[in-house]
């Protein structure tokens, strides 16, 4: 017999972390295995020369995916008494079409919202629509204040 997975989008935002510990207590409840997925869009290798010295992307260098995903990761476990090990997958690309991808084999896809107002909240962002409407299981939504 196959054990359920419960799949999760994880993005940095206080979302994803709440998305992120709800998933780890749920799967303690059905004895499922959680797979927390961040998908990112590449950045282009070359960094034109700029006047003046400034860098063109911010100040401070981005930290690469695999190391902000498994540092959300080891954060929530932190959080989640008796927390599972977590499978962590990095994917450049669109976070809705490969968290729908995925969805195939997970018994749930656990998303967040960014919760930037009520109108925000009562449409959902782009990433939450997408999956809600391409998901090939079923969605829960998790608002970045509901589970600390």
């Amino acid at each position: 017999m196959r054990t359920p997975v419960i799949l999760v989008g994880v993005d940095g935002s206080a979302g994803s972390e709440a998305a992120l510990r709800w998933a780890l207590r749920e799967s303690a409840r059905f004895g499922a295995r959680v797979e927390a997925v961040l998908a990112y869009h590449r950045e282009q290798a070359f960094a034109p020369a700029t006047s003046m010295g400034l860098h063109p992307y911010g100040e401070r260098p981005q930290q690469h995916p695999a190391r902000e995903l498994h540092a959300a990761v080891e954060q929530a476990r932190a959080d989640v008494p008796g927390a599972p090990d977590v499978a962590e997958t990095v994917v450049a690309g669109d976070a809705a079409e490969h968290l729908a991808e995925a969805s195939r084999h997970a018994e749930l896809l656990v998303i967040g919202t960014h919760g930037r107002g009520a109108l925000a909240q009562a449409v959902l962002g782009g990433v939450a629509a997408k999956c809600l409407r391409h998901a090939q299981c079923p969605v829960v939504v998790i608002p970045p204040h509901a589970v600390k």
